[in-house]
């Protein structure tokens, strides 16, 4: 005669089982909430490890389980505690019972295909074994399956409590041996609130305490709900601690919701704590709610909480967790009375988080002497602008460099903005009062030269970061691909470029045909030949491979093909302007071998208007032309001094 029978069906075991739960944590957690069910004191998990298995051992000293509770509770999928009359508490120690649908015990399938069962109660040891493959060959040929028993015999684990149960999972799928880490105590500790001497939860051998969650000392603010426990943000000061309102819909609700000062501390290797949790009965019942929102505020990317709202699961109330029990029926009463609630505490997080962040921001920026200097001599609106300027700096900066970096164009932006306001001035301008005008040009200069001296700080930096590609071939990769958009590389007065589309693609179209042709005559020459309008000026620019070695007869062969097409175009588009021609090579030209026949050579291109460097001496020049304007104007200007002062400006040279 059978002594066991599992009761449940293919659907339930695939659904509920097989594919409820994606994480070991998740699953464990179903077994600790049994312990607590079981009114038990000490629940440990051990994961063990043989002939390169793991296996994972969880130990209760709960009420155990004889024969009856086995077949009846345990192996009847779907057995609902608390509709059996047994209650909504435990008996002994008034516990709020957390299992409800009786489906939990199959999510262990979803990380094991071998379970054995050892349970203990009065004194009378039992043991059973679940294996996957042939519930399902059971199942799925419609025949009861019963599960084997374990001899006392061959029992390899042994109860030392008066009463309790093991579970031991083995057989672990591959995507979770993988996923066994040391920080199993952790996860277990952010999925429950229930820790305390009457309930131990011990990991490996190490105790489970709510600091073991580690985050809360990321926190730089918290709003509080209820009876918490406030050790946790001691490190807070007053002014970054809120004790709030926590009835809702006439239910309490206990918890908190916080903002880290780094957002990239929320992100731990494949674990994102940026989310808003909600515990029920002291247990998660769905990650994260944030997704119920469409707030999308930047101070959202720093926000982490815990709430713990027990209305959610009135045991005389309908049911509305989700059957994988992670999330809550969306359109019950309950949980969106809780979303509204939340809804108006993340608004008023957001506005205290830049007042907050205004007045460090403040304070931060005054740090710096001149910026003090700078903040004490503006007035009125200016003022309160500038210290939001100051807390959006705070907000978003990552570090020290990146703070000064943006108080540099922040101040910059500033004034310029500033600056605009007084331009208004201008239109009652009185004809006796023109000092105005010119102190405002005056400022204007300052603003612009004061924007110039970032720009070129800024090439300076491209061209130092060019320098650094010391092969001649990734050299002339970058610089063809940035050439044409960037012509300030070959003359600082070339700023952008002003061909309208049409001409340039006429242009383009009859290059194509001569670079062909070229390319046929002289196998493997290819030549990057493109067209460019900038200051007045038609300027072609050609780029031979760094490897190639050609002299100034045969360029300026290719240069007239070019220049005439070139001409054509411009004489059909009725333009005006010169055409300049600029050859980029990779070493020097052939014919460059004495003093004297490079000095020809020259004169000779000149003739032409045509210009040829190598894609080293083009870095060269354009380094020593900014370097140039630094070291002559970098003195100039209020603006210039309080941006030089604010620091990081000798780090690119």
């Amino acid at each position: 005669m059978n002594e066991y029978e599992l009761k449940v069906d293919l659907n339930a075991l695939e659904h509920l089982g097989l594919n409820l739960y994606s994480n070991v944590p998740a699953v464990l957690s179903e077994l600790v909430a049994n312990a607590w069910d079981a009114e038990a004191e000490r629940v440990s998990l051990e994961v063990a490890s043989a002939d390169e298995e793991k296996s994972i051992i969880v130990k209760d000293d709960g009420c155990g389980m004889n024969k009856e509770d086995l077949n009846e509770k345990f192996l009847s999928v779907g057995y609902q505690r608390r509709k059996n009359g047994l209650g909504d508490l435990t008996p002994n120690k008034r516990r709020k019972v957390m299992g409800r649908k009786g489906i939990g015990k199959l999510s262990v399938f979803s990380i094991a295909d071998y379970v054995e069962v050892y349970t203990k109660k009065r004194d009378k040891t039992l043991g059973l074994s679940l294996d996957v493959k042939k519930i399902r060959e059971d199942i799925g040929r419609r025949l009861p399956h019963h599960p084997p028993p374990i001899p006392d015999s061959r029992h390899k684990h042994e109860i030392s409590s008066k009463t309790g149960t093991i579970i031991v999972l083995s057989k672990l799928k591959k995507r979770i041996q993988s996923s066994i880490d040391a920080n199993l105590r952790k996860r277990i500790a952010r999925r429950f609130s229930i820790f305390s001497d009457d309930f131990q939860v011990v990991v490996n051998g190490e105790k489970v305490e709510i600091s073991d969650r580690d985050y809360f000392d990321k926190l730089e603010y918290a709003l509080v709900y209820g009876d918490y426990n406030m050790t946790h943000f001691e490190h807070l000061s007053e002014d970054r601690l809120e004790d709030r309102k926590n009835v809702v819909n006439g239910h309490d609700l206990k918890g908190w919701i916080g903002l880290v000062k780094e957002s990239g501390s929320l992100q731990e290797g494949a674990d994102n704590l940026n989310k808003l949790t909600v515990l029920v009965r002291g247990k998660v019942a769905s990650e994260n709610i944030l997704d119920s929102f469409r707030e999308g505020g930047l101070y959202t990317k720093y926000l982490i909480g815990e709430l713990e709202a027990d209305f959610l699961d009135l045991t005389e109330k309908d049911d509305i967790a989700t059957s994988s029990r992670q999330d809550f029926l969306r359109n019950d009463e309950r949980f969106s009375s809780l979303l509204e609630f939340v809804e108006k505490e993340l608004r008023f997080l957001s506005k205290e988080r830049a007042r907050y962040k205004e007045d460090e921001g403040e304070k931060r920026a005054k740090e710096i002497p001149e910026i003090k200097e700078w903040f004490s001599g503006l007035k009125g609106d200016a003022r309160k602008s500038a210290k939001k300027l100051f807390g959006r700096i705070n907000a978003i900066a990552t570090d020290e460099h990146h703070r000064k970096t943006l108080y540099r164009y922040g101040v910059l932006a500033f004034e310029h903005l500033h600056h605009k306001e007084k331009l208004s001035q201008l239109e009652q301008l009185d004809i006796n009062n023109l000092e105005v005008a010119v102190q405002l040009f005056s400022e204007l200069d300052d603003i612009e030269a004061s924007w110039y001296y970032e720009i070129t700080k800024n090439r300076l930096e491209i061209i130092s970061k060019l320098k650094e590609h010391t092969s001649g071939d990734a050299l002339e990769r970058v610089i063809q691909k940035h050439i044409y958009n960037h012509l300030w590389l070959l003359d600082p007065s070339w700023d952008r470029a002003t061909e309208t589309a049409v001409m340039e693609e006429t242009v383009k179209v009859a290059f194509h045909k001569i670079s062909e042709k070229e390319d046929v005559e002289e196998t493997g020459r290819i030549d990057i030949v493109r067209y460019k309008k900038s200051s007045g000026k038609h300027i072609i620019i050609e780029l031979k491979r760094a490897s190639v070695l050609t002299e100034t007869s045969d360029l300026l062969k290719q240069v007239d093909k070019y220049r005439e097409a070139l001409r054509q175009q411009i004489e059909h588009a009725k333009e005006e302007g010169s055409i300049e021609t600029i050859c980029l090579v990779g070493r020097d030209l052939k014919d460059w071998n004495t003093r004297e026949r490079k000095k020809e050579s020259e004169e000779m291109l000149r003739s032409k208007n045509t210009r040829v460097i190598t894609y080293r001496q083009l870095i060269r020049d354009a380094e020593v032309s900014y370097q140039n304007y630094l070291e002559k104007d970098k003195e100039k200007g209020r603006i210039n001094k309080l941006l030089k002062a604010i620091g990081g400006y000798d780090h690119a040279h």
